[in-house]
C-alpha cells in the first residue's frame, strides 16, 4: 500500500482550495498508484482553508481514500497557538514541524548566509532541542522531514548522524507517534530523503513507526518518488506504514 500524507493543497498561498483544484491533486494520486492522500497545509493558512471540503472531495473520488491533517510549526513561545491550531478541526492527524530556530527561517534559501554563523553542532543542537519540544507537546501524528536542517547540505561535525539523532529518537520512541519518509529532499540542495537512511535504520531499531510522504505543493509532486520511500523502508526492515483516521494510528502492509 502506499500512501502520501503530506501534501499542500494551497502550496505557499498560491492557489485556491478549490474542488477544480483538488481533483487534480487525486488525479496525480490515481496515475501515481496512491491508495490513500492526505492534506496537510500550513497552519498560517488556516483561516483560507475549508476544512470540510475533503469530505465533499472524497464523495467525488471513491478510488483514492482522502484523509484531512494539518502541518503545525512548533515555537515554544506560541503554546496556546499551536494548542488553538490542533484543536481547531476533527483532523485525521497532525504533523508537528520545526521550520524556525528563533526567527531564523533555516530551511528558507534567502537566509542561508545565517548558517556560517553558526558551529554545525550547535545548530544541530539547538534544531534537535525545538524537536524534542514538539514531541513532548503531545499533539502531534508524526514528526515532518525530521531532519530537515540538511537541506543545504550542513551536517554535524564532531558527532556522527547517528549519535546526534540517538537521543530525540529515543523520546520520538516513548512518545509513541511516527515519523515521516519524506521525499522533497531529493529536491532540496541536499538532494536526498528526510530522515537519512542512517536515521531511518536507528529508527527501525527502536521501533518507531513511519510514514510516507512527498510534501507536495503542487499536484504534480503528489506521490513523488513514494515507491521509492517505500523500497528503502523494506530495505531497512519495516514491513508496514503507519496510517492515521481521527487522530488514531494504525498500521497497514507497506
Amino acid at each position: 500500500m502506499l500512501i502520501d500524507y503530506h501534501i499542500h493543497a494551497i502550496g505557499h498561498d498560491d492557489r485556491e482550495q478549490n474542488m477544480e483544484n483538488l481533483l487534480e491533486f487525486v488525479k496525480e494520486a490515481e496515475k501515481k498508484g496512491i491508495t490513500e492522500i492526505g492534506f496537510a497545509d500550513h497552519d498560517r493558512y488556516l483561516n483560507k482553508l475549508d476544512l470540510n471540503i475533503y469530505n465533499q472531495l472524497q464523495e467525488k473520488s471513491p478510488k483514492v481514500r482522502i484523509k484531512t491533517g494539518l502541518e503545525i510549526d512548533y515555537f515554544p513561545n506560541k503554546l496556546m497557538q499551536i494548542k488553538k491550531y490542533a484543536t481547531y478541526y476533527d483532523y485525521d492527524y497532525l504533523i508537528g514541524s520545526v521550520h524556525y530556530i528563533d526567527d531564523w527561517m533555516f530551511d528558507s534559501d534567502k537566509e542561508t548566509a545565517i548558517y556560517a554563523k553558526w558551529d554545525n553542532d550547535e545548530m544541530y543542537a539547538a534544531y534537535l532541542h525545538l524537536v524534542e519540544g514538539a514531541v513532548n507537546l503531545g499533539y502531534f501524528s508524526f514528526i515532518g522531514h525530521l531532519d530537515l536542517i540538511k537541506i543545504f547540505g550542513y551536517r554535524p561535525q564532531k558527532r556522527s548522524i547517528s549519535e546526534t539523532f540517538n537521543d530525540v529518537l529515543g523520546i520520538i520512541n516513548k512518545s509513541g507517534i511516527a515519523i515521516e519518509i519524506n521525499t522533497n529532499g531529493l529536491y532540496k540542495p541536499v538532494n536526498e530523503i528526510y530522515p537519512s537512511e542512517d536515521i531511518l535504520k536507528l529508527s527501525f531499531e527502536k521501533n518507531i513507526p513511519i510514514t510516507l510522504s512527498s510534501d507536495a505543493h503542487q499536484a504534480a509532486d503528489v506521490g513523488r518518488d513514494i515507491a521509492y520511500a517505500a523500497e528503502i523502508a523494506k530495505k531497512i526492515g519495516y514491513r508496514k506504514i503507519a496510517v492515521f483516521n481521527k487522530m488514531k494510528m494504525s498500521y497497514e502492509n507497506i
